[in-house]
């Protein structure tokens, strides 16, 4: 069950050779424009920011959640694809597609059939209206991955039909259609899951959940997504709190 909703508004996997970050632990720091020039881990001793939230479980923290963000925002889908492909996504004057590592030239909007806005949480299962275009869960992907995904849900892939550097469609253990990000996007789309879910009152099946908390766990947040998620509290005016706190999700039941 989810609140009313409230004022509107393995280890990680090091990084592609594309520029990126190293990961980030506390003790390190970051800065953003380091980050989106592909620097590397900082050295300025750092402690992980204070819990917000802190006493808070379930329902009455996925209410926090929401109300942290009622001030937020949401640019429209045209100034959100202008902004991914020209502005946050850009390192090194390259984008490069989150499941397949596939570059383009940053600074202008691409083709729709080159390169894609990937909806984390699909547009066909809830991502309408301002979710449609919230930067947190909108990622740049090639467009023959985009439609791979489609509106399937994340998962283990266990009987591959379709594969491309580390990004995998097919079957999981129990014979359903799942899509399996790349294991150094994992995380992210974990943390962008529970943040749509959090956000827009939306349920997480149960079987993609249990997953998803899996990628949590094993990708952890690192500068580049630290970064990114700062970047875009500056653009629409909120975070992903499940980036600040990756642990708030193990103080949620249910999703």
């Amino acid at each position: 069950m989810f609140p009313e909703a409230v004022s509107r508004s393995t280890p990680a996997s090091a990084p592609r050779a594309s520029g990126r970050p190293a990961p980030l632990a506390w003790g390190d720091t970051f800065t953003p424009a380091a980050a989106s020039k592909g620097a590397k881990r900082a050295e300025a001793p750092q402690t992980p920011p204070a819990d917000p939230f802190e006493g808070l479980r379930d329902q009455a923290l996925l209410r926090a959640i929401q109300q942290s963000s009622a001030g937020k925002d949401v640019p429209s889908y045209n100034e959100a694809r202008k902004i991914l492909f020209t502005d946050l996504d850009v390192h090194g004057g390259k984008v490069e597609c989150v499941y397949t590592g596939r570059e383009i030239a940053g600074g202008r909007i691409p083709s729709s059939t080159d390169m894609n806005v990937e909806h984390t949480w699909p547009q066909s299962k809830g991502a309408t209206g301002d979710a449609k275009s919230d930067l947190h869960h909108l990622f740049p992907t090639d467009a023959k991955a985009n439609s791979k995904r489609g509106n399937f849900p994340f998962g283990e892939v266990k009987t591959v039909q379709w594969s491309q550097n580390g990004a995998k469609f097919g079957l999981d253990a129990q014979g359903r259609k799942v899509f399996e990000p790349p294991d150094e996007h994992k995380g992210n789309v974990a943390r962008a899951m529970f943040y749509f879910s959090a956000e827009y009152n939306k349920a997480i099946p149960n079987d993609e959940e249990a997953v998803l908390r899996q990628w949590n766990t094993l990708d952890t947040v690192d500068a580049a997504e630290v970064a990114r998620n700062r970047r875009i509290s500056e653009l629409q005016g909120n975070v992903n709190q499940f980036v600040e706190h990756a642990e708030l999700a193990d103080r949620i039941r249910d999703f």
